[in-house]
């Protein structure tokens, strides 16, 4: 499991901004976490994996 974690983080950090996605991740860990985690942002609020957007974090 720990390979796997490992394994995407690498792809995502030399997928050109994937590094800074990954800080985001890493940030906001209690950020739609029963929403299947951060996916993105919109309108300056994190957007969750299932669509909606945080409650109660923003984006950077």
């Amino acid at each position: 499991m720990k390979k796997t974690l490992v394994i995407i983080i690498l792809l995502l950090c030399s997928a050109g901004s994937g590094f800074a996605l990954v800080n985001n991740l890493i940030h906001r860990g209690g950020c739609c976490s029963h929403h299947g985690g951060v996916c993105g942002c919109s309108s300056g609020r994190a957007l969750c994996c299932d669509g909606t957007l945080s409650p109660s974090c923003g984006c950077d």
